[in-house]
């Protein structure tokens, strides 16, 4: 693939949001100064919450089974249609590409709380998956607008590092609930009082993203339309917007990357889901141990993420997915096939090391790929649509599969060769885009 380069410039007033259109070309936008800082520091909440939703249901599934007195083909059943949730947020974020980004995201918080509190009040199984599927439509499109504000708002030589930034705040979060757990399950509050502890932060992260702003991309695109009178609106010029990355140069780009979130979902999804239920069930852990294995696994974790960030700017991030692919893929079936204790927290360690970097590396790349006008409907596609079957079905999979494979364990090993193809896919079809800017890879389409 043929990329063409065309000359960079800088905005003139960071803070203001002035451009300098001294030059035809595409500007190269970014932002300078303390406000990249702030921003920052306010996208990073939902990396702290992700990691802390993702921990307490990856903890709370052993809890959950029992109080709902689930096998492990509901549980499975309960996982997928939770993660249907992730998947119907390609709706919400696919909105900011014609709202702008900084109105949707400062909503999504708000319905996240609000579904967060149905969740910690649910009397059934039904309700109780109803509410979490529907908190994760929010939480998985504030995760979504904040790597596309990073991506978009970062200078190109640090985008990659400040993604890393991004998934690494993740790690407070699952320090958190892995703490707490091992206190708050066995008290009268049980799984249920997991979910009340985030109300509070969350109402606060609420009030502080009032100091967003939009971004210069966006904000440039914003004026572009009302010059060219282009912004049409109605149901089907919402529709026609949906499917243009599907018919469009970069309907290439988009298969891949929805393929790669695909091969990591095969393993990330029973790991999440089942993990707990593995160690607390079938190798007699308890709720302390298996707590203090995913904050270790989480700490060291981060250290990936961080490697990750750096290697995306300095090696490469054709190098740099697929190195985490493998490393995540060997990892898990030792995981699953490990009965000593000590083995399995090394595998988990390594598991954890592995994916945490193998998705920073992959959303990196869901990013970049796409110009600005199609960048959030192309990223909510990619990673939370089409990219989120295998993680969608592999946990019912998972379950049934599990008895007549003879468990947990050998039914997870099917799965492993995920990573692997993604691996394979890296090598043969994805571009380097290390140091490239966004407005340069858009002017080359995938086909």
């Amino acid at each position: 693939m043929s990329l063409q380069r065309v000359k960079r410039i800088k905005t003139a007033d960071p803070d203001t949001g002035a451009i300098n259109n001294a030059t035809a070309a595409p500007a190269a936008m970014y932002r300078e100064g303390p406000y990249l800082k702030v921003l920052l520091a306010l996208l990073m909440s939902v990396t702290i919450f992700e990691g802390y939703d993702v921990t307490i249901f990856h903890l709370c599934t052993p809890d959950i089974a029992h109080t709902f007195h689930m096998d492990d083909r509901a549980v499975g059943l309960m996982a997928t249609i939770v993660r249907l949730g992730g998947m119907l947020a390609f709706a919400v974020v696919m909105l900011s590409d014609r709202l702008g980004r900084k109105p949707v995201v400062s909503a999504t918080v708000l319905f996240y709380t609000l579904f967060t509190l149905l969740t910690a009040l649910s009397r059934g199984l039904g309700s109780f998956t109803l509410f979490q599927s529907c908190a994760q439509i929010f939480l998985s499109a504030e995760f979504a607008l904040a790597i596309i504000m990073i991506s978009e708002e970062f200078s190109d030589a640090s985008r990659g590092r400040g993604v890393a930034l991004l998934h690494a705040m993740g790690l407070v979060g699952v320090v958190a609930g892995g703490l707490l757990y091992g206190y708050i399950a066995d008290s009268r509050w049980g799984w249920r009082g997991m979910y009340f502890i985030g109300i509070l932060p969350l109402l606060l992260v609420a009030f502080l993203r009032r100091g967003l702003r939009e971004t210069l991309r966006f904000e440039r695109l914003r004026r572009e339309r009302e010059s060219s009178l282009q912004r049409s609106r109605g149901m089907r010029a919402a529709l026609r917007h949906a499917i243009e990355p599907l018919r469009g140069p970069y309907r290439g780009r988009l298969i891949l990357v929805a393929m790669l979130w695909n091969c990591v979902g095969l393993v990330g999804a029973p790991a999440v889901t089942f993990f707990s239920l593995y160690a607390k069930r079938d190798q007699h852990w308890t709720s302390a141990e298996v707590g203090r294995a995913v904050v270790i696994s989480y700490v060291i974790g981060t250290v990936g993420i961080m490697l990750a960030g750096w290697m995306l700017d300095r090696v490469g991030r054709r190098a740099t997915t697929a190195i985490t692919y493998i490393i995540g893929s060997v990892a898990i079936v030792a995981l699953f096939q490990s009965s000593n204790h000590t083995a399995m927290l090394l595998a988990m360690i390594v598991t954890v090391f592995a994916f945490q970097g193998a998705r920073t590396a992959t959303a990196t790349y869901s990013a970049e790929l796409f110009p600005t006008e199609i960048r959030a409907t192309s990223y909510s596609l990619t990673v939370q649509l089409l990219g989120q079957i295998a993680s969608l079905l592999t946990p019912l999979v998972i379950g049934t599969l599990s008895k007549s494979l003879g468990g947990l364990g050998d039914a997870v090993a099917v799965v492993a060769i995920g990573p692997v193809i993604g691996a394979v896919l890296i090598w043969m079809y994805a571009p380097e885009t290390r140091g490239m800017g966004l407005e340069e890879l858009s002017l080359a389409s995938a086909d």
